[in-house]
């Protein structure tokens, strides 16, 4: 197979929508090494193109990319994208187990819950190249009785009862919470 980040056209944004909507869907995700530092290539003319090794670790390795220091920033803002990520689905139980409710796309949003008795995960994917505001009541049937969203990836929170700004070509991950009392 072609790697991941040379599929969409070495696109940062596309990269991280993609591995958002991996790490979030149902099933059990699976990267090929590498993708976690945006190793690229395709598979023409051979396999070996794909094949390389990972950078460091090896004798007569020049880089490193085990390490912070021996990445670019691009490289580690990824390796600290999927970090964060799939440490959140590994503790999220609605990741783990939970059940899947998705929305017609509309304008470029595709809006998806996974949820279960404990927890209640949106997620949403603004492929367009405008931003989109979202409506929470659009979607009352999963958002009805939360107060709080938390964008996981931010750590910020947003009142689930107002519309919310959703950037252009961004995946936005949120943990909705319960109103207290």
């Amino acid at each position: 197979m072609n790697r991941f980040f040379s599929e969409v056209g070495e696109d940062y944004s596309s990269f991280e929508m993609g591995m958002g909507l991996l790490l979030t869907m149902r099933g059990i995700p699976e990267l090929y090494y590498g993708t976690e530092i945006l190793m690229k290539n395709f598979k023409n003319p051979s396999d070996a193109m794909v094949r390389e090794d990972f950078p460091g670790g090896f004798p007569g390795d020049v880089l490193n990319k085990f390490e912070r220091k021996g990445r670019t920033g691009l490289e580690n803002k990824a390796v600290d994208y999927i970090s964060k990520l799939a440490s959140f689905r590994k503790t999220s139980t609605a990741l783990g187990s939970g059940k899947l409710m998705q929305y017609v796309p509309v304008n470029g949003l595709y809006v998806y819950f996974r949820y279960n008795e404990k927890q209640n995960i949106m997620c949403v994917l603004n492929t367009d190249s405008l931003s989109r505001t979202i409506d929470f009541n659009d979607y009352s049937e999963r958002t009805k009785g939360f107060g709080t969203a938390t964008d996981v990836m931010l750590n910020k929170n947003q009142n689930s009862r107002k519309k919310m700004n959703i950037p252009a070509r961004k995946i936005v991950i949120l943990e909705l919470k319960k109103t207290a009392g």
